[in-house]
C-alpha cells in the first residue's frame, strides 16, 4: 500500500531582533501539493507580525522566485537615526599676544610698536560658535521611532567683560578694553597694568582705557590712553598722551606730554607739556608749558626756573627765575590764542562775504535769463538753486563766526584780574605777560605780586 503524503502549505515564521532593528523570515517548505512561498505570502506574514517598515523588496522577491526554504533571511531593516553634531568654538585670537613689530608703508619696521596690547572694541567678535544639531530620529521595522542623540553645546568658559550674542553664534567684547587670556578664558580688561618699565620688552602702548605703569617710561617710548595714565616711576625722554589725567609719581625729564585732563608730577625738567586742565609739581625747570587751567607748585618752596609758561589763569609760586638770571617767560591769559582765533574767524567772514558777492552775481544773472526765456534749462535751474542754497549757508557761517568774535571781544575786555604771586623772589631774567601787558624783572622782587593796576599798567607790588 503506497504512503499517503499530506498536502500542507509552506509555513512562514517571522522574528524581530532586539530593538526592532531587523526582521527575519524562515519558510518551512510545503508538502504534497501544498502552496509554496510567494511574495504576497511573505508580506502577509510580515504584516501579521507588525513589520511594516524597511521591507527589502529585492530579498522578498528573491525568496519567492528561488523558492528559498529552511533559511533565516533578513527581509526588513530599520532606518537608523542620525545623531546630532556637537557644537564647537573657534577663537579668532591666539591665547598669548606675540610681539609683532609694525611695518610702515615704506617697509621700515618699528621695533618699539610690538603690538602686545590687543585693543578690542565693544561687540568685536572674539570667537565664532558652531551650534549643535539635533540630528534626525530613525524608524524601526515596526514603524516606531528610534531616538537620536542630539549634539552637545560647545564647552568653553566665558571670561569677564565678554558676552554671547543673541543668536548664540559669537562671543564678543562687552566693553572697550584689552583682550587677554586668563583663567582659561578670553576676557576684556578695561585697564592695562605694566608691572615694570615701558622699554624694549614692552614697546609702545596705545590703549583706550586706563594705563598703570609700575616702573618707568624709558627714553624713546610712547604711552597713549583715551583715559588716564599713572606712572609710579619717572618719565625720561618719553612721550605721554592722555584723554584724561596723567599722574607721574616721580618726575619727568625731557618728556613730551599732551593731556586733556590734569597733570601731576613730583618735578618737571626740560619737558614740554600741553594740558587742558591743571598742572601740579614741586618744581619746573626749563620747561615749555601750556596750561589751560591752573599751574601750581606742590611744595612751599616750589619754583619755576627757566623756560616758557603759558597759563590761562593766575599763578602762585615761591620763586620765579634763578640767581643766575635764567630766562623765564610767563604768559597769563589767553589773549594770544584768542586773538589768533579772532583773526582766523575774521578771515573766514571775509571769504564768506566774497563768496556771497560772487553767488549773488550768478543768482541775478540767472534770474534775468529766466525772465527773458520764461524757463531755464534743467542744468541752469539746478545751478540757480545751488547758488541760492550756498548763499544762505554762507550767511549762516558769517553769523556764527561773528557771534564767536563778539564772545571773544567780551572775554578779552573783562578778563583783566590776573596776577602772579611770588612768596619768595622774582629774579632778573623773568618776563611776565598779562593780557599783552609785559613786565620785565630788572632786579630781585621779594614777596611781590605782579598784576595790572587801576591805571592799566603792569607792575610788581609787595604783599
Amino acid at each position: 500500500m503506497a504512503d499517503i503524503i499530506a498536502n500542507v502549505d509552506c509555513k512562514y515564521d517571522v522574528s524581530v531582533s532586539t530593538g526592532n532593528k531587523e526582521a527575519f523570515i524562515f519558510v518551512t517548505p510545503p508538502s504534497g501539493t501544498g502552496k509554496g512561498v510567494t511574495v504576497d505570502g511573505i508580506k502577509a506574514a510580515l504584516k501579521a507580525s507588525n513589520v511594516v517598515f524597511g521591507l527589502r523588496e529585492d530579498v522578498i522577491k528573491m525568496i519567492a522566485d528561488d523558492q528559498k526554504y529552511s533559511q533565516k533571511l533578513c527581509v526588513a531593516v530599520a532606518q537608523l537615526p542620525i545623531d546630532g553634531v556637537s557644537g564647537s568654538i573657534t577663537y579668532k585670537y591666539d591665547k598669548k599676544a606675540e610681539a609683532a613689530p609694525t611695518e610702515n608703508e615704506r617697509g621700515f619696521v618699528d621695533y618699539k610698536d610690538l603690538g602686545l596690547i590687543r585693543v578690542i572694541r565693544t561687540d568685536d567678535v572674539i570667537a565664532d560658535i558652531t551650534l549643535p544639531t539635533e540630528g534626525e530620529p530613525g524608524v524601526d521595522v515596526r514603524g516606531g521611532k528610534i531616538a537620536q542623540y542630539p549634539g552637545k553645546k560647545a564647552q568653553f568658559t566665558l571670561g569677564p567683560n565678554t558676552k554671547i550674542t543673541e543668536d548664540g553664534q559669537h562671543v564678543v567684547a562687552a566693553v572697550d578694553g584689552q583682550l587677554v587670556f586668563k583663567n582659561n578664558a578670553f576676557a576684556v580688561d578695561t585697564t592695562v597694568v605694566i608691572n615694570g618699565d615701558v622699554d624694549s620688552s614692552v614697546g609702545n602702548i596705545s590703549f583706550i582705557g586706563d594705563v598703570i605703569i609700575k616702573g618707568n617710561v624709558c627714553e624713546g617710548f610712547k604711552v597713549s590712553s583715551n583715559t588716564n595714565i599713572t606712572v609710579s616711576g619717572e618719565v625720561n625722554g618719553a612721550t605721554l598722551e592722555a584723554g584724561g589725567n596723567i599722574t607721574i609719581k616721580q618726575g619727568c625729564v625731557f618728556a613730551k606730554i599732551t593731556c586733556h585732563g590734569n597733570v601731576s608730577a613730583l618735578f618737571c625738567e626740560r619737558s614740554s607739556i600741553n594740558c587742558d586742565g591743571n598742572i601740579s609739581a614741586q618744581n619746573y625747570v626749563i620747561c615749555d608749558i601750556y596750561c589751560a587751567g591752573e599751574l601750581t607748585t606742590k611744595a612751599s618752596n616750589g619754583s619755576l626756573i627757566g623756560g616758557k609758561y603759558t597759563i590761562l589763569n593766575s599763578l602762585e609760586a615761591s620763586n620765579i627765575g634763578s640767581k643766575t638770571y635764567t630766562p623765564t617767560d610767563i604768559t597769563l591769559g589767553d589773549n594770544a590764542i584768542l586773538a589768533d582765533e579772532k583773526t582766523q574767524l575774521e578771515m573766514k567772514i571775509a571769504a564768506a562775504q566774497k563768496k556771497i558777492e560772487d553767488l549773488t552775481m550768478i543768482v541775478n544773472f540767472l534770474n534775468e535769463k529766466k525772465k527773458e526765456l520764461h524757463k531755464l534749462p534743467d542744468d541752469k535751474e539746478e545751478m540757480l538753486a545751488t547758488a541760492v542754497r550756498q548763499r544762505v549757508l554762507s550767511n549762516v557761517e558769517i553769523r556764527t563766526n561773528q557771534k564767536r568774535i563778539d564772545e571773544i571781544n567780551i572775554y578779552l575786555s573783562t578778563k583783566q584780574q590776573l596776577w602772579v604771586r611770588c612768596k619768595g623772589y622774582i629774579y632778573p631774567g623773568t618776563r611776565i605777560t598779562i593780557n599783552d601787558n609785559i613786565f620785565k624783572a630788572d632786579t630781585e622782587y621779594a614777596h611781590s605780586m605782579v598784576s595790572i593796576g587801576a591805571d592799566g599798567e603792569i607792575a610788581a607790588t609787595p604783599f
